[in-house]
């Protein structure tokens, strides 16, 4: 019971496994569906595609009393529901972890919500972007001198969406061993702090509080991302003293090696912006790919500033990464599967996106509900299915 990012990310990661995963999508539908861009007849959106594989979707509107017939028989057969409501809202529902828990009692719970479902800030709504910024990471983003920024995908909800699986798996091997359900509870918040764990426990610990760096490390120099003479950029870091010496030679400038004012990595973070001043100029001298070619063969961590096309274009990427053809009305798509490889293989794609209400029919049948119940909780509006052939409509 997901919309947006983080739950339905969560469910099509526990799919990508080989969990059974049924979406129940109300009347309105996931609000995901309509994020981005999509256009023609029953075409999906990419935010849609991209976190809805491997699920099937059950038409259900759980404000009408006949529906509660078939959310019961579903949690009674059920070993995990999630839910990314905001608190409250699957009480309302009468679908509360004490009234589940009722109908199954070895049910496990999973709720992510925006702060948790207690204390002060639990009715407040939360999106990625709101995240960012209330859990300081924005204030870790951006230039030195320069204002906030925001990280241009939502980090956050993708972040406790792992969370979550991690949780939700761990109490499945608990439950194998005899312990039962439990009740789960990954937030935003938490999971934003947890994403920024390095920095925060440096404040816990020293009381200093972190500024923006930019495209600089904040532990290493030279660290950071410099500009070639093909207009590209590269990003480079120096690890350890001995890298350093590797450095000074492969860009040709030996005498910065016993340069009092970069003697070590303190040094050279002292004197950070004096040592870029240097360095830019040098790195102007050739391209991009004359640099990362000449610096790997001096054992110098480094690489181009990619972007997605130069990455789908290159072989040697698109060979190792979980690729998946994904089948829609609207034709053939590609689209990112779970990074796991499991026994040498990704994890295959076994159901497409689903449309909104696509496979009510199937799982009412699985859920043992005859012809004549299914006839009558479709006319009554309890449960909906996919209309293929209405133009601009999901249900009927």
């Amino acid at each position: 019971m997901t919309e947006g990012v983080a739950g339905p990310y969560a469910a099509t990661l526990l799919g990508d496994m080989g969990a059974d995963v049924i979406k129940v999508e109300r009347p309105e539908g996931d609000w995901g569906r309509d994020s981005g861009r999509a256009a023609g007849k029953h075409a999906m959106n990419a935010h849609f595609i991209a976190l809805n594989r491997n699920k099937r979707d059950l038409g259900l509107d759980l404000r009408r009393q006949d529906a509660r017939q078939v959310i019961e028989r579903l949690l009674a057969c059920s070993d995990v529901i999630i839910s990314n409501y905001r608190p409250g809202v699957m009480q309302r529902l009468g679908l509360d972890y004490d009234r589940c828990r009722d109908v199954n009692p070895d049910i496990i719970y999973c709720t992510i919500s925006a702060f948790g479902q207690e204390g002060a800030y639990a009715q407040l709504p939360g999106s990625d972007t709101v995240m960012q910024a209330v859990s300081g990471l924005m204030n870790l983003i951006g230039e030195h001198n320069g204002p906030p920024l925001r990280i241009g995908f939502p980090s956050i909800d993708l972040f406790a969406a792992t969370y979550a699986v991690q949780g939700i798996l761990l109490a499945l091997y608990a439950k194998k061993e005899g312990r039962g359900g439990a009740n789960l509870d990954v937030s935003l918040m938490n999971a934003a702090l947890s994403l920024m764990t390095t920095p925060f426990s440096e404040y816990l610990i020293e009381g200093h509080l972190p500024g923006r760096h930019g495209n600089q490390n904040p532990s290493l120099s030279p660290a950071g991302a410099f500009k070639a003479a093909d207009g590209k950029y590269i990003t480079i870091a120096v690890l350890r003293e001995s890298h350093w010496k590797k450095f000074c030679f492969a860009i040709n400038r030996t005498d910065l090696e016993t340069d009092s004012r970069f003697a070590n990595n303190t040094l050279r973070l002292t004197n950070r912006d004096v040592l870029n001043e240097i360095l830019a100029p040098i790195f102007l001298a050739k391209t991009a790919s004359e640099w990362v070619a000449k610096l790997r063969e001096a054992d110098i961590l480094c690489a181009p500033l990619n972007h997605f096309n130069e990455i789908v274009e290159d072989p040697d990427f698109t060979s190792t990464m979980p690729l998946l053809d994904i089948t829609l009305p609207t034709g053939q798509v590609k689209a990112l599967g779970a990074p796991v490889l499991f026994d040498g293989a990704f994890f295959p794609l076994r159901v497409p996106p689903p449309n909104k209400g696509e496979h009510t029919l199937e799982i009412l049948s699985e859920l043992g509900f005859s012809e004549k119940d299914v006839e009558r909780l479709v006319q009554d509006g309890s449960v909906f299915v996919w209309d293929e052939d209405e133009p601009g409509a999901n249900v009927k």
